[in-house]
């Protein structure tokens, strides 16, 4: 009759550990590094004065924001020094350079030395006449009136005349200027496409009657040079002073411009001096503003070594230390009650010790595990497995199982909650083949229950780590209820 308590021994237990010491390492493990990182956690969160953290903050906007007024200083100072100075200091020379050119033009030109408003004035207006051919196709008028545009246009374009007659001009009004203010002297024009206007301006009223003279021969020359049956007749001459609107508007215009340049020039170098102050006054801010900055990174420093020191003082590494060590106790613990619970309280049969605990028939032997696992030797020591080679094991189990078979006499058969394609079940049946037959599991195979009543005793074969004790127990039951008796048990 079975015992009705498994009696528990202190190896087994051991051994039970030894076989889960990866699961029990790895949940000591969590809980180890789980707790530490609290206390990391902890540490750095529940310790730390928030203060000093806003102290480097607040430290550090103001240095940054001293680095951007420099940076704003020195970049303005560039775009002065690169930009606006060489566009202003370019603009004043050539507006300068332009105004005197005017200035020059002004003082040394013959034409604007004359008093506009009392200006000595020689003109002689006159037509050229040219006679009509035979046979003209157009009619008298029309060809008249054509060929009259066409010579006054010609007479007009005359002008600028060649460089001899320029010169002989300034020998008549007795002036040394240049050939360009002589021509500034002279107007040759086309009134109504009928006549032409020969003007000549000076200050000097008969020189001015002379050279208009001079002029007039030299343009009927030429015109008879072109041909000889034109016929030039004046048809207006005047010598007086008048007003001259055109040189009045071009002199004002041009010392308007002198005065308008002048202006500018001014404003240009008020600016100019304006810029350059604008520098000065930025390397002052500069100068300045760097000596803040120097402070701001002391103040700066010195909150950063408050924190750095207030950091330190916090002392995380004991933090952790003292969580890590709980978590350990603590994981380990925990891993161990769970390994106990399982293997102890599962009802499982897991050595041979907890099955000769519990029930009261031979351990006719123990199959070798195939699975090796650490600390094996030892693990088999403490359940109290043989240590010897897993032939001479196996030869054993299958000597006590055939001894115990013909003492019964009375044929013997094998039974079992195991899996009949298990390796070690495997081993046992082909060293019993045709002795001793494996007929399976009473429990849920009807054909075990057949095959078992020609036998008259039974071989219970169990499986370790699977076979439960209440499974056990009911084969037995079920196995004396079909009067069979149990000769032994071989765990597998």
């Amino acid at each position: 009759m079975e015992k009705n308590e498994l009696e528990i021994k202190v190896t087994d237990i051991i051994a039970s550990f030894l076989k889960s010491i990866v699961l029990i390492v790895a949940i000591t493990a969590f809980f180890t590094a789980l707790l530490g990182g609290y206390g990391y956690y902890r540490a750095k969160k529940a310790t730390v004065n928030s203060a000093f953290q806003e102290d480097v903050d607040t430290a550090a906007e103001k240095v940054a924001a001293k680095e951007f007024t420099i940076q704003n200083l020195e970049h303005k100072n560039e775009t002065i020094n690169e930009v606006n100075i060489p566009y202003y200091t370019r603009k004043i020379e050539r507006d300068r350079a332009l105004n005197e050119k005017r200035r020059a033009y002004l003082e040394t030109s013959l034409y604007y030395s004359i008093d506009p408003f009392n200006c000595g004035t020689a003109r002689i207006t006159f037509a050229v006449d040219a006679p009509i051919p035979e046979g003209a196709a157009e009619e008298y008028a029309n060809y008249k009136a054509n060929e009259q545009r066409r010579i006054v246009n010609a007479c007009a374009v005359m002008y600028p005349f060649s460089d001899e007659i320029l010169e002989n001009v300034k020998q008549i009004l007795g002036t040394d200027a240049d050939k360009r203010y002589i021509e500034e002297l002279i107007s040759v024009s086309n009134v109504e496409d009928q006549f032409v206007r020969l003007e000549v301006y000076y200050s000097d009223l008969s020189l001015a009657k002379k050279a208009a003279d001079y002029l007039y021969s030299e343009i009927v020359k030429i015109l008879r040079d072109l041909d000889p049956t034109y016929k030039v007749t004046i048809v207006n001459s005047f010598n007086g002073y008048e007003v001259n609107r055109d040189m009045y508007d071009s002199r004002t215009r041009y010392e308007d411009n002198i005065l308008s340049s002048e202006r500018s020039l001014t404003s240009d170098s008020d600016t100019l001096n304006n810029l350059n102050k604008n520098i000065e006054d930025n390397l002052t801010n500069l100068s300045i503003a760097k000596e803040e900055l120097s402070d701001l990174k002391r103040d700066l420093e010195s909150a950063e070594s408050k924190l750095s020191n207030a950091n330190s003082s916090r002392s995380p590494k004991r933090s952790v230390l003292k969580f890590a060590i709980v978590g350990f106790i603590l994981g380990l613990f925990m891993s161990l009650a769970f390994v106990y619970v399982r293997d102890v309280c599962s009802g499982k049969i897991r050595s041979r010790n907890n099955l000769l605990s519990r029930f009261p028939y031979p351990l006719l032997g123990v199959a070798p595990a195939t699975k090796r696992i650490f600390f094996d030797k030892t693990i088999k020591n403490l359940e109290g497995d043989p240590t010897y080679s897993n032939k001479a094991v196996v030869d054993a189990t299958v000597a006590n199982t055939l001894a115990i078979a013909e003492k019964s006499g009375n044929g013997c058969c094998m039974i079992g909650t195991i899996d009949p394609s298990d390796p070690a079940l495997s081993s046992l049946k082909d060293a019993l083949k045709g002795k001793i037959e494996y007929v399976g599991n009473i429990l849920t195979d009807a054909n075990t229950v057949k095959s078992v009543e020609k036998f008259g005793s039974v071989v219970l074969v169990e499986k370790r780590g699977t076979s439960r004790a209440d499974s056990i127990s009911e084969e037995i039951t079920k196995l004396k209820s079909l009067q069979k008796e149990i000769v032994g048990i071989i765990l597998a």
